[in-house]
């Protein structure tokens, strides 16, 4: 085979079979443009033969001139062979001759004059391209900033071009492993451990999977030294123990990985220990020739984000996931487990629990020295130094925690220019100077940069030095009372321009109590409006009134608001003494057929009353509004036309339905609205308190929001004010319950006011 310039031939050869030395080109020293190009030379030691001369050949400067590359002796057939011609090789001239390397002589060991042509020196990269991320980044860089991917010494060869890119760098074909898993892209790597997006085959359809897959280390294992055999007992059978080691030939051998992280064996391990259904299940695990595999599952379900934004999601479930997390973040710290970041789209929620859809992002507690966590802002900042990391603990989740929350109040990814200020602070408080407090304070003792500014507070860092468990606590009270609302109360009455006797009445019960940060609230509303003259609709409205108030506080939905703890714990209990607690909340149904029942039982009194001997009272009736709201509903018993409205999300809406003949004649279509208004029998009831034996009370349900109202109101109210004037006073003039009240019974009267006008303002805050 021929030898490319620069190259020298076997050593171990004779004087006369020593290889030809190039001669210089001759060159013009004008132009650096070769005159002529010559042919072989004789070699030492050879017979004198008839050489042709080399002949000068014409080349114009811009041309491409052939170099002669030179033929090896060992492909001549003998002595008397003629020497051929070198083969020309078309190359283009470079920019300057590099510099000539001698070739020493076998036989002397001389060094002759002429140099041999010397390789051009190849470009040195000042640049990398990341395997997994393919980011650029620079040489000196020992990672990638964007996913912390270690360069190694392969890795710059490849980029400088001395070495071949190898396959496991390049994006890895579609491929069956294990006989099952398809592999498709690349998803992560770390420092050997690549995780991969898969499907499994084997299931129908098939199912996406993780397949982790990692090379097999290759351990050379020591000869192993003779064994003696001692003499054995006669009697006595000796049995090898239970951990003695058993001898091996020596062979170069496949031996399983320590459990040191990161490694298929670690993260193995981690799912078996905890067994915790938030994580991925193992499905499979094997090996091949060279690598070896983990197949794990990929949780699917609703994404955190899509869970979290759901408008009809009570805090109780919205805050019930979180603390699913928190505990999951428990018991990884058990482990000494920790996240590199905690972001809302690493969790799903299935059947009504968050899980973790894969283990990337895990450390081990101590975090590796040469480990390099990339900054980010959902990283807590000590993991993004060397000093923080070794002193990092459980309580960087405690503000991966506080930024995954910070990223789930705005409804979107985060910004650093427009949600944090220039020390890295979050602008909560700037933005929402109305924030939940429970929420503010959560805030401020999570998403700090400093770590002992975050959970725990002094005393329970006495119990856990994590501030997990304080941080539990804390999502519970969250849980119970971030949706309730609290409420402000206001109430007015007058008797109008006509009318000489205020024939209205009505009672309010608002009971508020707070413990450890813990606030139960609760407000009774009881309106009705008299009717039978002078001297009996006040004796039917205040005797309905007494009725409903003694029933309602005996039964167990409202007792709240008569004395009994709003707190499921509590120490009167405990102690046996007077009070007790209500439990849970009670259901909208309860609450409801106590509402009901306490209206019939008030209606048979009022009726009984008027049927009195003596009393002429006989006709006497009123009608009744029942308004219980607990913080997060409004529940309304109905009698008659006194109305019950509710602002709910900018929209006003009149829960109850007049109890009237002109409102059935609108409902079956006989009248219209604007007809019904002038009707001369629009104010004949149906129904009335005391009115007929029995009476089926109209039951109505609202949600309560921050920012609602609701105004319990008799007819001489609505006769004279719009439902337009209604929505326009609350929203736009009011700015307390009580200049709602006091403004709307005003209104009432400039208009007239031919009946008594009574109203009850609630404001939810």
């Amino acid at each position: 085979m021929s030898n490319s310039p620069g190259e020298s031939t076997p050593s171990n050869r004779s004087e006369a079979n020593s290889p030809a030395v190039p001669l210089p080109i001759e060159t013009e020293p004008a132009t650096n443009i070769p005159m002529a190009i010559p042919l072989a030379t004789p070699l030492p030691g050879t017979p004198e033969k008839a050489i042709p001369v080399a002949m000068p050949v014409a080349v114009p400067t811009d041309a491409v001139i052939p170099v002669a590359l030179p033929v090896a002796w060992n492909e001549l057939h003998g002595l008397n062979t003629p020497l051929p011609l070198a083969v020309p090789v078309q190359e283009t001239v470079p920019s300057a001759l590099p510099v000539a390397q001698p070739v020493v002589d076998s036989a002397s060991g001389s060094e002759p004059a002429a140099q041999v042509v010397a390789e051009p020196v190849a470009a040195v990269p000042t640049t990398l391209t990341c395997p997994v991320c393919q980011s650029i980044v620079p040489c000196e860089q020992p990672y990638c900033q964007d996913c912390g991917y270690h360069f190694s010494e392969a890795d710059r060869e490849v980029a400088s071009g001395l070495r071949a890119k190898p396959a496991s760098l390049e994006p890895t074909p579609t491929r069956r492993v294990l006989d099952r898993y398809e592999l498709g892209e690349l998803h992560s790597e770390r420092q050997g451990v690549q995780r991969y997006h898969a499907v499994d085959c084997g299931e129908s359809p098939p199912r996406a999977v993780w397949v982790l897959r990692a090379a097999r280390p290759i351990v050379e294992s020591e000869p192993t030294p003779p064994v003696t055999e001692a003499p054995q007992q006669a009697h006595d059978e000796v049995l090898p123990m239970f951990d003695q080691p058993v001898a091996e030939s020596a062979s170069t051998t496949f031996v399983a990985d320590v459990p040191t992280w990161p490694s298929i064996a670690w993260e193995r391990r981690l799912l078996q220990t905890l067994e915790h259904p938030s994580l991925p299940a193992v499905l499979a695990d094997g090996c091949d020739e060279t690598h070896e595999y983990l197949v794990l599952e990929v949780p699917t379900g609703q994404t955190l984000w899509d869970a979290w934004e759901e408008v009809d999601a009570p805090a109780e479930r919205k805050w019930g996931l979180l603390l699913d997390l928190v505990e999951l973040l428990q018991r990884l710290h058990q482990c000494q487990v920790i996240f590199q970041s905690l972001r809302p789209e690493q969790f799903v929620v299935a059947q009504g629990r968050i899980r973790l859809r894969d283990l990337s992002d895990l450390l081990p507690l101590p975090i590796p020295s040469e480990l390099h966590v990339p900054a980010g802002l959902y990283t807590a900042p000590e993991l993004m130094t060397q000093a923080g990391r070794q002193v990092a603990d459980a309580r960087a989740d405690l503000y991966g925690f506080g930024v995954l929350l910070y990223s789930l109040f705005l409804g979107r990814e985060l910004n650093e220019q427009t949600d944090f200020d220039e020390a890295g602070t979050a602008r909560l408080f700037s933005r929402f100077p109305d924030l939940h407090p429970g929420l503010g304070r959560l805030f401020l003792k999570t998403l700090r940069r400093q770590v002992e500014a975050r959970f725990p507070t002094d005393e329970a860092a006495l119990e856990d030095a994590t501030g997990f468990t304080e941080l539990l606590r804390t999502l519970e009270v969250l849980r119970r009372t971030y949706d309730q609302v609290r409420l402000e109360v206001a109430s007015w009455t007058s008797a109008g321009i006509v009318r000489t006797n205020n024939e209205d009445a009505y009672a309010v019960l608002h009971a508020s109590e707070t413990r450890q940060d813990d606030v139960g609230e609760a407000v009774l509303v009881i309106l009705c409006d008299g009717m039978g003259g002078y001297e009996a609709g006040e004796v039917a409205a205040a005797l309905a009134i007494q009725s409903l108030r003694q029933q309602l506080i005996q039964l167990k939905p409202f007792d709240v608001v008569a004395g009994a703890s709003p707190f499921v714990t509590d120490p009167l209990t405990q102690m046996g003494k007077l009070g007790g607690h209500t439990g849970h909340r009670p259901s909208i149904e309860s609450i409801q057929q106590a509402i009901c029942k306490a209206l019939k039982e008030a209606n048979r009194q009022v009726f009984l009353a008027a049927r009195a001997p003596g009393t002429r009272r006989r006709g006497m009736g009123c009608t009744a509004e029942v308004v219980y709201i607990d913080g997060w509903n409004v529940v309304v018993g109905h009698v008659g036309d006194s109305r019950t409205y509710h602002l709910h999300e900018g929209k006003l809406v009149q829960l109850t339905r007049d109890q009237t003949l002109v409102n059935r004649l609108v409902e079956l279509g006989s009248l219209t609205p604007q007809e019904a208004e002038t009707h001369p029998r629009r104010n004949e009831l149906q129904q009335a308190i005391g009115g007929q034996p029995d009476v089926e009370p109209g039951l109505y349900h609202g949600k309560m929001s921050a920012g609602d109202w609701v105004v319990v109101c008799s007819d001489g109210l609505t006769s004279h004010v719009t439902v337009n004037d209604l929505q326009h006073m609350l929203q736009s003039e009011a700015t307390s319950a009580q200049a709602a009240a006091r403004r709307l019974v005003n209104l009432a009267l400039i208009e007239g006011a031919t009946d008594n006008v009574t109203v009850v303002v609630v404001r939810a805050c």
